[in-house]
């Protein structure tokens, strides 16, 4: 896997929705996702972002703190739920590319948070995943290329 310092991540016009959800309700936040376009008119114009902030456990398995961030091709209202953010900005972050099927993407953080430790560094951000090239087909699993991104703390401390 393939680490770079000082990398920025940037989107402008990002439809953004966080809360605590299953993943079969993210599933179905990404369908949602879809219909806004579709009503709004507007395109997606990069790749959808998404993090976890946290995760717990629940009665039918776990339950994550997640935002889905959606760059889109021109303003739009933000619908009941989510929020419009004009401008998604992160600097001097480290970016970990990931190649393969997103079940080892855990692994892939992994080695990317035993880098910040024996670099010295510290996160100030949670790991931002940008799926760069997904997957169409069953077949396509293994050629999933997925970014993380961390920002890090400039402070040398």
């Amino acid at each position: 896997m393939m680490i770079q310092e000082h990398q920025t991540l940037e989107m402008h016009n990002v439809l953004s929705y966080r809360a605590k959800m299953t993943q079969p309700e993210i599933a179905a936040k990404m369908q949602e996702v879809g219909v806004i376009l579709n009503h709004s008119g507007a395109q997606q114009s990069g790749p959808v972002v998404t993090t976890t902030f946290s995760m717990e456990p629940g009665p039918s398995g776990p339950v994550l703190d997640f935002e889905l961030l959606v760059p889109l091709d021109h303003e739009i209202q933000a619908p009941t739920g989510f929020t419009w953010k004009p401008r998604f900005l992160l600097t001097n972050a480290l970016m970990a590319e990931h190649v393969g099927n997103p079940a080892g993407l855990e692994e892939a953080a992994d080695e990317l948070n035993a880098y910040m430790v024996s670099h010295h560094l510290t996160p100030i951000s949670t790991g931002y995943n940008v799926t760069v090239r997904d997957a169409m087909t069953p077949e396509e699993l293994d050629q999933v290329v997925i970014h993380i991104y961390v920002g890090i703390s400039p402070n040398i401390l």
